[in-house]
């Protein structure tokens, strides 16, 4: 009897593995207090079209969804997380914004479906000591550029890291960022690719610059100083504003003012009539009365000509001889 009670808690195990192999992610996830963090959870083309969420608790059975999606491609948000699924890629991918050392705890990436959903289990952490490492650097939350054009950030370091190097870091995790550029410990400019940084050890800030911005570049980096221990570092928000085209030449045309229509109307009881010049509609106004002259006026011209010189032509004597 008791063996036949075990029974369904050793499949359960089983059952749970099961559900693993459907939806996976990253074990360990981490996110600087005040920054944020983007979990990615995969699964298997069978849900491709059915809800995903992310679910707080450490106990997968009575976990609390925090976000869920619609089943579709759509991003949903809701308080301070967000979920968005990729559907081609088999992917959905949570954010978690402003974050605070209570959301450090276990999630779960979730696949909703007709009897037990298939879990993942996540473990985030949220880096401790960012409030100090906020003030030791500063910078803009956001930052943003015309796509093809630049963008500079101001990152800003208190008097004791004057000497150490600072550099731009690029990634929505810190702990995963890649370094673009870096300096040297002097104030020499440094380029890499598109991307340069200057430091300037007397106002105790340092330049970076993206030139040639391309949408791609939209995303997350951070003002950095290297040090021993932990680097001290600031997330800024880096839009890429779309490319609009280039506009052709616009004939700008002056409209009277409310006060001055207003006026007219008073005086003469009838409103002015604004006129507005098109270039091309003069052109071919131009063209089409050109054309009359020649064929209507012309001919007419010469008509008027020919009948001068008849009534003006020799006229002949009959004299006798």
């Amino acid at each position: 009897m008791h063996l036949l009670w075990l029974f369904p808690l050793l499949l359960w195990p089983l059952g749970y593995s099961t559900a693993q192999s459907e939806v996976t992610g990253p074990k360990t996830e981490s996110g600087p207090e005040r920054g944020s963090l983007t979990v990615q959870c995969n699964y298997t083309s069978k849900w491709k079209t059915h809800h995903k969420y992310w679910c707080g608790g450490a106990q997968w059975s009575s976990c609390r969804v925090l976000v869920i999606t619609t089943g579709s491609e759509q991003e949903v948000k809701k308080d301070r997380v967000s979920i968005r699924d990729d559907q081609e890629k088999l992917t959905f991918m949570v954010t978690m914004v402003d974050l605070r050392r209570e959301d450090a705890g276990t999630y779960w990436c979730g696949v909703e479906r007709t009897g037990q959903d298939h879990g993942f289990q996540v473990n985030v952490t949220i880096d401790p000591g960012y409030s100090t490492a906020q003030s030791e650097v500063t910078g803009p939350k956001t930052e943003s550029g015309p796509e093809r054009g630049s963008l500079t950030v101001q990152c800003n370091y208190t008097s004791k890291w004057k000497t150490h190097r600072k550099y731009w870091c690029g990634g929505a995790q810190w702990s995963s960022c890649r370094v673009l550029v870096i300096t040297t410990g002097s104030e020499q400019e440094v380029k890499k690719d598109r991307v340069s940084i200057r430091d300037d050890q007397e106002k105790l800030t340092f330049m970076v610059t993206m030139v040639d911005l391309r949408r791609e570049d939209t995303g997350f980096y951070w003002c950095a100083i290297e040090r021993t221990g932990i680097d001290y570092r600031f997330q800024v928000n880096v839009n890429v504003d779309p490319a609009t085209g280039n506009p052709g030449t616009v004939r700008t045309t002056t409209v009277p003012s409310p006060a001055f229509i207003s006026s007219i109307t008073e005086k003469t009881g009838n409103p002015p009539v604004t006129h507005t010049t098109n270039p091309l509609k003069w052109s071919l106004f131009s063209s089409t009365y050109f054309l009359l002259l020649v064929f209507l006026e012309v001919p007419l011209l010469l008509s008027m000509l020919c009948a001068v010189l008849w009534v003006n032509r020799p006229q002949r004597c009959s004299g006798r001889r």
